[in-house]
């Protein structure tokens, strides 16, 4: 029987729970996840339309017959070594008690889960152990295989020797932390990061089952003591060791390769570096040596050494070294924070925002994405996967009422046509094939249009062209410059490689400005919205001061950018994949202005009053339409 499984990339759509709602399900995080493989030929039919219906790929089959024998689950079986190998089971084990949500979080997944079996996690959630097995084993299909094992399947069998506890040999901490279930992540992760000779002193109503359990597998020494409460000093016995240089220890750090990956590797790359902690490292495999990344990375608090081992073949070792400062209380607090881009204009931007310092101090990546599919990139707002985009204004608004906020535009004029024929305007593009991005109803299509009728022309004299299933930006500029093609629409950057690689050929090229046309009709109107910031309303409502922090560095990396464009350059060209010549004409040409607040909100209402007057939208401009665009 075939077996399915769902990835990390699933974007919550629902789909496949529509279709094979008896196998999947939608979990408290909006993702999908296998509740129970398919048993029959009708529910094998139903999970592959779920595979075939996902618009992100995240669903995945094999045949049952190529894999590994499954074995039944024991209460002496190790819950992390489980959960690693079915990782599909931790929503099923979360469905059975909400304290199994502490495993979401990795440190305590790292080490309690790590030094438990199914029989300690009984006892810490109170659910019978007979219970856990039944249903953990007939969702991987195996119960027959657990009933064949009874009783041996629920014995309790101690994995290790308990610790025990002993006289307090050590000097004391004065402070005091309180045990209980609003705590107990936070002291396993002060426990784990408890540095050799260091001592903690834990007041707690019940005995600290989890914690001892922690505590043993990491080979600490304790002190417990029962009076009204229970009273544990808990004590690292490791001596301290000397340090050691990074340049040592380099070929320890974790090797992220990007020379076969086949999509940008920048989100990948910053990810790792926001993880890294402070005097560890990753190793950069690439075929070239990249000093825009590196440079970056230095800002970020890395040093770096480069070794060729062979012709295209660099290593890139990145050690983040200690802060001076001295790390407080604080550095726990930071906000996991998922940002993406639906387009490459906002590159250097990001990338200078990323260098800033209180941006790090403040949030921790936990995700960067940057994407080529504009349709995957709605779906990560749709469904509130992403915090923070980086988005088409039309696009976004159309999703309004998905809790989205607006406060700031950033990216101006962005659309030109460029012909290989002489064209001083529209009228002389009547007849020709124009190779559109997108598709009919999109805005590119529907602004376009709107310029030729305003200026007096009839659309249905002019030949859109689109491609299948629709027209992607960078293949209609690659079509340009390879000659496939001779009149295009492109936004930025494209619209300027194409133009630098057609200057450098010395090969002359109309360029038709969406601006200069939209101001001939609408005088006076100065620069239309193209895009900006958009944050999920969960997000700024529940942290309003990150969120006026985050908005304050924008502002200053995008002038930043506008002050310092070839420096801005250098620094993006290898992450735009294209020569720095390029970048900085793109730099040179496009239009970057902060504009938020009022200044905002009288924009975009003139510019879609202008758009719903001449049908390229249908938008009720209202008071709730304004307020997207609003963050008091």
């Amino acid at each position: 029987m075939k077996r399915y499984k769902v990835s990390k990339e699933c974007i919550g759509c629902r789909a496949c729970a529509e279709v094979a709602d008896y196998n999947f399900e939608i979990n408290e995080n909006n993702q999908a996840y296998l509740k129970k493989q398919p048993e029959n030929k009708n529910e094998v039919d139903k999970c592959q339309k779920a595979l075939d219906v996902c618009p992100v790929n995240a669903i995945s089959v094999t045949d049952g017959k190529n894999q590994d024998v499954v074995k039944a689950i024991l209460a002496t079986s190790n819950v992390k070594t489980t959960l690693d190998k079915h990782p599909e089971l931790k929503d099923v084990l979360l469905d059975l008690s909400p304290k199994f949500k502490r495993m979401q979080n990795p440190l305590v997944y790292n080490t309690l889960a790590r030094f438990a079996n199914f029989n300690d996690a009984a006892n810490v959630t109170g659910v019978s152990i007979c219970e856990i097995l039944h249903i953990i084993n007939k969702h991987l299909g195996v119960e027959k295989k657990l009933l064949k094992s009874m009783p041996e399947c629920i014995k309790e069998t101690k994995e290790r020797p308990e610790s025990k506890s002993v006289d307090v040999s050590w000097e004391e901490s004065d402070e005091r932390y309180i045990y209980n279930d609003g705590t107990i992540e936070d002291l396993i992760q002060k426990v784990s990061n408890l540095p050799p000779q260091n001592n903690i002193v834990i007041i707690s109503t019940v005995k600290p089952d989890e914690l001892l359990k922690v505590i043993n597998g990491l080979n600490l020494i304790f002190n417990i003591e029962k009076n009204r409460e229970y009273r544990i000093s808990i004590f690292n016995p490791q001596k301290k060791e000397k340090m050691v240089p990074w340049q040592k220890r380099k070929e320890h750090f974790e090797i992220l390769d990007v020379r076969t990956m086949t999509t940008d590797p920048f989100d990948v790359i910053i990810k790792k570096a926001y993880d890294v902690e402070e005097d560890s490292g990753i190793t950069l495999v690439q075929s070239f040596e990249p000093y825009p990344m590196i440079n970056m990375l230095s800002e970020m608090g890395f040093e770096h050494l480069t070794e060729q081992k062979e012709p295209g073949e660099f290593w890139i070792y990145l050690h983040k070294k200690i802060s001076e400062k001295q790390k407080d209380e604080t550095s726990s607090t930071k906000v996991d924070v998922v940002i993406q881009s639906a387009t490459p204009v906002a590159y250097p931007v990001i990338m200078r925002l990323l260098q800033s310092e209180k941006i790090r101090n403040n949030i921790n990546i936990k995700e960067l994405k940057v994407w080529e599919e504009t349709e995957k990139h709605l779906a990560w707002i749709t469904s509130s996967k992403a915090d923070i985009s980086f988005s088409s204004l039309i696009t976004s608004v159309k999703l309004r009422n998905n809790d989205i906020k607006i406060p700031a535009l950033f990216v101006w004029d962005n659309f030109v046509l460029l012909s290989r024929f002489k064209a001083e305007s529209l009228k002389d593009f009547k007849g020709k094939e124009i190779y559109t991005p997108l598709f009919e109803e999109a805005p590119p299509a529907k602004i376009t249009k709107y310029l030729i009728k305003a200026s007096g022309l009839n659309p249905d004299d002019f030949k859109f062209v689109f491609g299948k299933p629709f027209g992607r930006p960078e293949e209609i500029y690659k079509d340009f410059v390879t000659g496939k093609t001779d009149t295009v629409i492109l936004r930025e950057p494209e619209a300027s490689y194409a133009i630098k690689i057609m200057q450098d050929r010395n090969e002359e090229i109309a360029i038709l400005s969406f601006n200069k046309i939209w101001n001939e009709i609408n005088p006076g109107f100065g620069s239309f919205p193209n895009a900006g910031l958009v944050l999920k309303g969960e997000f700024a409502r529940k942290y309003p001061e990150l969120t006026k922090v985050f908005l304050e560095e924008l502002e200053s990396a995008i002038n930043w950018v506008n002050m310092n464009r070839k420096v801005a350059a250098k620094l993006s060209f290898d992450m735009m994949r294209q020569p720095v010549d390029r970048v900085e004409l793109f730099l040179a040409r496009v239009n970057f202005d902060y504009i938020s607040g009022k200044p905002l909100i009288e924009k975009v209402k003139q510019y879609f009053d202008i758009l719903n007057q001449h049908d390229v939208v249908n938008m009720k401009i209202d008071k709730e339409f304004l307020d997207i665009f609003r963050m008091d």
